[in-house]
């Protein structure tokens, strides 16, 4: 009986069953684009706020190095270890062609 009533109803009822099952889908469509962005957005500001952690972990990081690396620190700690700067006859130069020169050897007249 159901399906003889469908029959009889013309074609007008299957083009707003075929509409309204498009809004539907379209509907729900809508739905998880707006969620899949909303949760994007989070997780974009999470990701923001690490970076300028991380920046900022650099630049401390860097001001350490350059705290530790500095002349005035090492040279102390150097000599406490027994390390002296190197006689004129010790230090050598790498030439281009590979060849080592003695530096000493090139001061003297």
């Amino acid at each position: 009986m159901l399906n003889s009533r469908l029959r009889r109803s013309g074609p007008w009822f299957q083009v707003l069953l075929a509409l309204a099952l498009g809004v539907i889908a379209a509907s729900g469509g809508l739905v998880y684009v707006r969620t899949r962005l909303t949760s994007l957005r989070y997780e974009l500001g999470r990701r923001v706020a690490q970076e300028h952690a991380l920046s900022l972990e650099v630049e401390r990081l860097r001001v350490e190095a350059a705290a530790l690396s500095a002349p005035e620190r090492v040279e102390p700690r150097a000599r406490a270890l027994g390390l002296t700067y190197p006689r004129p006859e010790q230090v050598v130069a790498l030439e281009p062609d590979g060849r080592l020169s003695h530096v000493a050897a090139e001061r003297q007249p």
